[in-house]
């Protein structure tokens, strides 16, 4: 995992006094196999997305349908 870095010429005074003349590396604040890495398809997710619509549109569709039946 890259952690960010800040180069030494983009810190201001009060922190290169503090810090040396280096840049400044973040530590990570968790353990990298606690990170999940989640496959993700952007086509197959716009498919289910409107399979998903189309759905829903028909069971609303149908329930009109038995509305106005049961009238």
């Amino acid at each position: 995992m890259e952690l960010p870095k800040i180069k030494k010429e983009n810190l201001t005074p009060e922190l290169r006094e503090v810090v040396g003349d280096t840049d400044i590396e973040f530590e990570s604040v968790v353990d990298p196999s606690d990170v999940m890495n989640l496959p993700y398809d952007p086509e197959q997710y716009e498919k289910d997305r409107l399979q998903t619509a189309r759905m829903l549109v028909e069971s609303r569709q149908k329930l009109n349908d038995l509305m106005r039946k049961n009238k």
